[in-house]
């Protein structure tokens, strides 16, 4: 016998990771079983057993007329719905949030009258007013609520890039022009 070759540290180390990978699969493997055993060692509470009524129990006691509900089980939990919202319902609708926007967010283009173009120091500004009487400066790129954006100012009107769904990415984009309104 000649002298042996000392063995490659990758190839220990890929042993290593092997059989703590195999421990780990038995383990994880037998802790169902483990549990499967424990739960059919302990004692099953027993359902309760109904009793014939008697007459003297169909009257109700006065405890039992100050009791609404009979506290359940240990272990068992029923829900009682009654009285209360719905965990999962929003807490505001979708209108209701729109409502609360302030300002040109809770705008859209239809509800906007131009009032008048303003020349600017390097660009042209739009004056225009809502339907509650308060005006608004408007220039180039400023959104108005979910879908719109101004996408040019000229000194005759406004021209407003409005998309078809503030929620879709790709969602179809026209375009729609206030002029302003000659006076007589």
């Amino acid at each position: 016998m000649g002298p042996e070759k000392p063995a490659d540290p990758r190839m220990l180390q890929v042993v290593r990771f092997a059989s703590i990978f195999l421990i780990a699969a038995t383990l994880l493997l037998s802790l169902p079983a483990c549990k499967n055993k424990k739960e059919s060692s302990a004692p099953q509470p027993s359902p309760p057993v109904p009793q014939a009524a008697s007459p003297a129990a169909t009257a109700p006691s006065p405890s039992a007329v100050t009791e609404k509900t009979a506290p359940a089980p240990a272990g068992t939990y029923a829900y009682d719905p009654r009285g209360r919202r719905d965990p999962f319902a929003p807490l505001a609708t979708l209108q209701e949030r729109e409502e609360r926007k302030k300002g040109l967010k809770g705008l859209q283009v239809s509800d906007l009258r131009l009032s008048g173009i303003v020349w600017d120091k390097r660009e042209y500004v739009a004056l225009v007013e809502a339907p509650d009487r308060l005006g608004y400066v408007l220039k180039v790129n400023d959104l108005i609520g979910n879908t719109a954006r101004v996408a040019k100012i000229s000194p005759e009107s406004v021209l407003f890039e409005v998309k078809e769904s503030a929620y879709l990415p790709k969602s179809k984009v026209k375009e729609v022009e206030l002029k302003l309104k000659k006076e007589e």
